[in-house]
């Protein structure tokens, strides 16, 4: 019944006797032919507008507008602007576990233009719009934020307090005086304030003759 039906909008001329069904090939293939070009403008449709919304993302982060448009290739550029590890790549070709991969991928894309978490489910649901936001937004691009497990443990135990200055850097004392010995314009310990200096006493100013 749907493949007679099909046959008369596709215009076969022949009616098939009742109870069998008749499609003529040229008609069929046309119809296959006008699907898969369908498909693929929409796909092509799909990769320009992923271009155009990611590429002001990677001409902040140093790598070429084109580079946007080229499909699986702008995944592995996306990979490098998120600061992980080239392999996480390959992570994206797992099935289900590749959904969890692209949403910590788009999470440290956000980090690194300084967005938060909720930024990160705007890029997760409605990509055209956030990433198009980073694009051609005022937002920096801060550098690469994923940070790995070592790099965490290394900074944990070496990294010190904050707030506290750094252990192996020298603190600065205060500089005392040498027995006996005061700064200018202050007595000497056993000086009472106002009192002549015993050590200055017989001593004639500089340039004078000796004393009479």
């Amino acid at each position: 019944m749907l493949a007679t039906s099909l046959a008369a909008v596709l215009g076969a001329t022949d009616p098939a006797p009742y109870g069998s069904s008749s499609v003529d090939p040229a008609a069929a293939m046309g119809l296959i032919a006008a699907l898969m070009f369908f498909y693929l403008f929409i796909i092509v449709l799909a990769l320009v507008v992923a271009g155009i919304m990611w590429a002001g993302v990677f001409s902040k982060a140093g790598y070429a507008k084109w580079k946007a448009y080229v499909p699986f290739y702008n995944q592995w550029i996306l990979v490098k602007i998120a600061g992980r590890p080239e392999s996480h790549f390959w992570f994206l070709f797992i099935p289900y576990f590749n959904i969890y991969m692209q949403v910590v991928i788009l999470n440290d894309i956000a980090k690194a233009f300084g967005k938060d978490a909720a930024f990160t489910v705007g890029l997760v649901f409605i990509p055209v719009v956030f990433a198009s936001i980073l694009s051609y937004g005022e937002a920096p691009y801060r550098g690469p934020q994923y940070v790995s497990a070592a790099q965490k443990q290394y900074a944990q135990q070496f990294a010190p307090p904050y707030g506290q200055p750094y252990q192996g850097q020298p603190q600065p004392y205060p500089q005392q005086p040498y027995p006996g010995q005061a700064y200018p314009g202050q007595a000497y310990p056993d000086q009472q304030p106002g009192q002549q200096d015993p050590n200055a006493q017989g001593q004639n100013p500089y340039g004078s003759g000796p004393a009479q």
